[in-house]
């Protein structure tokens, strides 16, 4: 009896002092990690963006318990290297991080954050989120289904340095009638403003003598994201109630006659643009304004914003101290009101997976990266990251303005700005609908199209393939699940 006790208290004792050492997996444990032994394996974009996770590795082991497995994928391959191992559900992956764009084909292998939300009174922080990244990025159907990583939008530049010069003030206002806008809150206005101020070396402008040719606007306008650039001006365009389809039947809607104006005005800028705008991508636009001085007024995404005190000198003799303007996407106005629309990019987030084993601890993880913190704000105001402002905490960051300063100017225009939020297509197929708009977007400025009517017909009669193709009534329904 009283070795069969002796046996009995030793297991005990050794069952205590297991559970103390091993820990419990999701249930607790008196280490106080409640997740002791959990591995979360987490798909990332490769390079920079994943640096903040394995940044953070090593601290969520010492807090929670968990073990954390980056897998780093190239942005070419992650949607089908995510979709290869969704579809089969293998439950390889507890967290993916995606483009928003692809939720349509994405929704029935990502898990719904809604309960975790309400279970916690929204410690992660899910209203922290502007309601335009919310709205764009992060709700499907009327559910949470993601976590913004990367708040990409896109502002109007210009150079407030020549803006604010007294001498082309009053010459603008003599040969327009008008006082220049500062900032222009109209696509019109923006033509009269970059035929104005395009001028040629050796010409004055600010009072100055020009040491480089200096041209009024540019976009970035070389094939493949070409069309952005037409969808800056189409959504307003399209006032007062902007659609790519209609909501009932699926018609397309973008080649309207506004839709065609669009185009036209897309094309107009071009005489105002430097030469080989047409092959201009992300770096040749970039430099030529920020780094060479060259251009007047340009859109971009936000990174000219955060690096406003990086902007060149204007190529003039003697200039004035370069001053970045920053503001939201122009306008056009519609019986007699303005409207305006800050393009919210389909952008990278952060989902559960249904096949995760351990979604508590994922979950765990996603607050832990994501909830408002320190934390998380240093991965935002570390311009290595890649990882773009998205929540109020990160507008309102005390820390971030004391830190640069200046910057406060740019986090409150872009604050701004996104209180007109408007989403870019997130319906399965959404890639080759933005394909075929680009491509004949690209076609009709190049001159291969001869008129925007013809570029625009040809891009509504494919999307109807398309519709067809993904199926009518389905392609309805989820472009409805846009807007819930």
């Amino acid at each position: 009896m009283r070795k069969a006790f002796v046996i009995l208290m030793a297991l005990m004792l050794l069952a205590a002092f297991s559970g103390f050492a091993g820990g419990q997996k999701e249930g607790g444990t008196p280490s106080g990690k409640p997740y002791e032994g959990v591995k979360i394996s987490v798909v990332a974009h490769s390079g920079h963006h994943a640096t903040p996770w394995y940044k953070e590795a090593d601290n969520i082991k010492k807090s929670l318990g968990i073990t954390l497995n980056v897998i780093e994928v190239s942005p070419d391959e992650l949607y089908s290297r995510e979709m290869l191992e969704l579809s089969q559900r293998t439950g390889a992956y507890d967290i993916i991080q995606y483009n928003s764009a692809w939720v349509g084909d994405f929704e029935n292998y990502i898990l719904p954050l809604d309960n975790y939300i309400a279970k916690d009174n929204d410690a992660i922080g899910f209203n922290d989120i502007l309601p335009a990244f919310r709205k764009a990025q992060d709700i499907w159907g009327g559910k949470k289904v993601s976590i913004t990583i990367d708040g990409d939008t896109f502002l109007f530049y210009y150079r407030k340095d020549v803006f604010e010069d007294p001498g082309e003030q009053k010459a603008f206002k003599a040969k327009y009638g008008y006082a220049l806008p500062d900032p222009p809150q109209t696509w019109q206005q923006v033509v009269d403003l970059a035929q104005f101020f395009t001028r040629k070396k050796g010409q004055k402008l600010a009072g100055r003598t020009l040491t480089k040719d200096f041209y009024g606007y540019a976009d970035q306008a070389k094939r493949g994201r070409v069309y952005y650039w037409y969808l800056f001006r189409y959504v307003p365009f399209s006032a007062p109630n902007p659609h790519y389809f209609d909501p009932n039947t699926m018609k397309p809607l973008i080649n309207s006659s506004k839709a065609v104006k669009a185009l036209e005005n897309m094309k107009e800028l071009l005489k105002y643009s430097p030469p080989g705008v047409l092959s201009w991508e992300w770096d040749e636009l970039y430099n030529a304004a920020m780094k060479d001085g060259t251009v007047c007024m340009w859109i971009h995404w936000t990174d000219e914003g955060r690096g406003f005190n990086t902007l060149a000198p204007l190529p003039v003799e003697n200039p004035p101290k370069p001053v970045l303007g920053i503001a939201g996407t122009p306008g056009v106005k519609v019986g007699g009101k303005l409207y305006q629309y800050t393009i919210v990019d389909s952008a990278w987030v952060a989902s559960i997976t249904k096949d995760s084993k351990h979604p508590d601890a994922a979950y765990a993880v996603l607050k832990w990266m994501f909830a408002p913190s320190e934390r998380n704000l240093s991965f935002i105001m570390n311009p290595d990251y890649g990882w773009d402002p998205s929540r109020y905490s990160h507008f309102n960051s005390k820390e971030w303005r004391q830190k640069v300063p200046g910057i406060e100017n740019y986090l409150n225009l872009e604050l701004k700005a996104l209180e007109k939020g408007y989403p870019m297509l997130k319906i399965p197929g959404a890639f080759e609908y933005n394909d075929v708009l680009d491509v004949n977007v690209s076609e009709y400025l190049a001159g291969g199209i001869k008129t925007a009517k013809e570029a625009l017909d040809r891009v509504a009669s494919k999307w109807n393939e398309l519709n067809k193709k993904f199926g009518v009534e389905k392609q309805k329904a989820f472009y409805a699940k846009m807007w819930q």
